[in-house]
């Protein structure tokens, strides 16, 4: 669904910038109990002299452990950023931070006084607004948590502190957006961001707990609305409303789209060769018991993940030249084993939703659709971790659905995972259809037409690697009886060809079976390798129908 994801390190870094800004209000205040000294040179000698540190309004009650301040900034000085980005001496992430209200509450403050140690009740951070600029130098290595937090970043985050404690921290409305430095793009923006931490724990005994992630053994965390622009420019990523809590494992969206921003025909015209437009929406999305100890060591491991109320519809002009790319490694299974982030999902569904596939042909100038209804899809085992697949190395999809809201489609495909080749395995059935109801199809897509006649049955089976494949094709069928057409442009209709009609209705074999005797496709097929897996099953399919039917 995503393309772009944010990494975890850069969440870390988010959280440490927020909690160094409240570590040094709450160490620098109440040590000293100066009230009116800027904080600005403490700021600038953690971070080598490149942040700022400004605030208004600071309030301290001593009685009772409070502290608020009210604008507080943490911006670059652009002098030092100038020079050490002439030095190539920058950080990989420039912060630009922004906090029209903080507040401490429940601060004790002896334990800061004697032991170095920061203590406190609520930490709360209000509407901040966080831009997070990536400098780019080079191959960047990135790194887990562990690796975060035993390096310098965890140091600087508490300085001269021994330790900061807080029963929970708030971050409360916040705005983030992540931009590239030089092209400043935005690749990702997020509004309504809410953040709660219970039991905060940054210290050297903590930094190394496995069974706490971001300092705290209990996160929540809620967004409004998260924007990725894709970078072809074409399209963006749109989540909203996503809840996780750590305690549960659960994570909900209320809803994803893939939003295009061209038309059909704008979108065709903008890409030198043919692509597929996608326009996706889905209605809600359940990652169900997420295991919190494997996202601390950057894998994405659950029970389940279920996607409900779905409407997928793809676009291809076939008018517009097809790229050379070699696809031979490009299957579903293959392309999972190259991710680099390890995954294990148990299963995948997918629910109520509608897939249509649209296509224009270059000869009728006219696009058909293949639709799928009520489509129930289920995918098991989705992993390229090594251990999983050595207990278990298939990965199976079982699909459902009404084809063209007329009759019965089911497929089960069985990927073969962590294998060169690429294998997999696919059945597919298709109950009865009367011919004319494929007509939407063939008309544009073939410029053919089925005067009358009957499908009772399709059944199809291919196993395949990422090159060739061999099936068997059983097509049961009665009375048909063919057309050949053409376009007529000035009435954009179709018409008759007469000759070629008559020569279709000769070659094509009016029944299956026939005779007492019913034909079987053996396909025998040869991959286009400059074409995707779903091409690759349409075509032997197709060359078992030819074998069957003419």
């Amino acid at each position: 669904m995503a393309e772009r994801k944010i990494r975890s390190r850069t969440v870390v870094y988010i959280i440490s910038a927020l909690l160094l800004i409240t570590g040094f209000f709450i160490w620098r205040n109440y040590k000293y109990k100066l009230v009116n000294n800027k904080l600005d040179s403490l700021v600038s000698g953690k971070s080598k002299g490149l942040y700022q540190l400004s605030y208004q309004h600071l309030v301290i009650d001593e009685a009772l452990g409070d502290l608020s301040a009210e604008q507080v900034e943490m911006l670059p000085d652009s002098q030092v950023f100038r020079s050490l980005s002439e030095q190539k001496k920058l950080p990989e992430t420039i912060f630009y931070i922004h906090i029209p209200r903080l507040s401490i509450s429940g601060v004790k403050t002896p334990k800061a006084l004697l032991n170095k140690e920061i203590s406190a009740h609520i930490i709360r951070i209000q509407d901040a607004r966080i831009e997070i600029r990536s400098e780019s130098h080079g191959p960047k290595k990135h790194s887990n948590f562990k690796d975060i937090l035993a390096s310098e970043q965890y140091r600087q985050l508490i300085g001269q502190l021994k330790s900061i404690h807080a029963d929970s921290v708030v971050l409360e409305n916040a705005s983030l957006i992540l931009s590239e430095a030089r092209s400043k793009n935005v690749t990702c923006r997020v509004t309504g961001l809410t953040v709660r931490f219970a039991g905060l724990a940054i210290d050297s005994t903590n930094q190394n707990d496995s069974s706490r992630m971001l300092f705290t053994d209990d996160q929540a965390i809620h967004f409004k609305q998260l924007i990725l622009p894709q970078k072809n420019k074409q399209s963006e990523i749109r989540i909203t409303d996503l809840d996780y809590n750590s305690k549960t494992g659960l994570l909900h969206t209320n809803q994803i789209r893939v939003i295009p921003y061209l038309s059909e025909t704008a979108f065709a015209k903008a890409n030198h060769f043919a692509k597929d437009r996608l326009n996706i929406t889905v209605g809600s999305m359940d990652f169900i018991h997420i295991d919190r100890q494997a996202l601390l060591r950057q894998k994405i491991v659950a029970d389940s993940l279920i996607l409900d109320d779905g409407n997928f519809y793809i676009f291809r002009d076939k008018s517009v030249p097809h790229d050379s790319l070699d696809r031979t490694n490009d299957f579903p299974q293959q392309v999972l084993m190259r991710l680099s982030t390890p995954v294990y999902i148990g299963k995948i569904v997918l629910r109520n939703s509608y897939i249509e596939y649209k296509e224009k042909n270059d000869q009728s100038d006219s696009s058909g659709k293949v639709a799928f209804y009520k489509v129930q899809c289920r995918i098991t085992h989705v992993t390229n971790i090594k251990d999983s697949i050595r207990i278990h190395n298939q990965m199976q999809l079982l699909f459902k659905s009404s084809f063209l809201n007329k009759t019965a489609f089911k497929a089960d495909i069985r990927f073969r995972l962590n294998d060169p080749m690429g294998r997999f395995q696919l059945d597919a059935e298709l109950a009865d259809i009367k011919a004319n109801e494929l007509n939407t199809l063939l008309r544009p897509m073939a410029l053919a037409e089925l005067d009358k006649g009957e499908i009772q049955s399709l059944q199809y089976h291919f196993d395949a690697t990422n090159v060739h494949g061999k099936g068997k094709l059983i097509l049961k069928y009665s009375d048909l009886k063919v057309k050949l057409l053409k376009k007529d442009d000035d009435k954009n209709k179709y018409k008759t060809k007469f000759l070629p009609s008559l020569a279709a209705g000769v070659l094509l074999k009016k029944s299956n079976p026939q005779n007492g005797k019913t034909r079987v496709g053996e396909v025998d097929f040869d991959r286009d390798i400059h074409r995707s897996i779903f091409n690759f099953m349409w075509k032997s399919l197709f060359s078992g129908i030819k074998q069957v039917a003419l």
